[in-house]
């Protein structure tokens, strides 16, 4: 996702499948049924459509999620409560916090791919996300993406190993 969907605090990691929702501005209904429909380990991903006058996910709905065993939101729009939300370690992703409220009169949309971050996420892909930003795996590649990520993280180790003995990265990649 683009780099305008931030870690409400620092310090968060999560890893699951999208459970997705779509919402209008001011409204978070859509929110509430996708909590209510969730399985544990889902993180929620919000089409906020990018606003920032209103924050549709506040500590109820972080509550909410916990309860259910939701592992985090990666929502395009604002937050409210971070400070509640902060204390509670739940794991938010957004585009920062705003105090305005909202209504559940739209009901808005869940289990449908929904654009958020500048990326189409469809439910069931794997999402991961942590200080650095969110990342988005589509469901029909994750097996080789997870497969590819082993194949680097062993190469990298090689490479921190080779540091430790002295070795500089000019040696390592043959630049010197």
């Amino acid at each position: 996702m683009n780099s305008s969907i931030r870690p409400l605090y620092r310090g968060m990691k999560i890893a699951g499948r999208a459970k997705t929702a779509k919402i209008k501005p001011a409204e978070n209904a859509a929110i509430h049924r996708a909590v209510h429909t969730a399985e544990p380990g889902d993180i929620l991903v919000v089409d906020g459509g990018g606003d920032k006058n209103f924050g549709p996910f506040g500590d109820i709905l972080a509550l909410a999620c916990q309860n259910k065993g939701v592992c985090g939101i990666v929502i395009d729009s604002t937050v409210r409560d971070s400070a509640d939300i902060r204390e509670m370690r739940f794991p938010v992703f957004c585009l920062g916090a705003n105090p305005t409220a909202t209504g559940k009169l739209d009901p808005g949309s869940i289990d449908l791919a929904v654009f958020c971050g500048g990326v189409c996420v469809a439910p069931g892909d794997f999402i991961a996300a942590d200080d650095d930003g969110v990342v988005v795996v589509p469901q029909a590649i994750a097996a080789y993406v997870l497969e590819q990520v082993r194949v680097v993280a062993k190469r990298e180790e090689v490479i921190k190993a080779r540091l430790a003995k002295g070795e500089t990265t000019a040696e390592i990649f043959q630049l010197a």
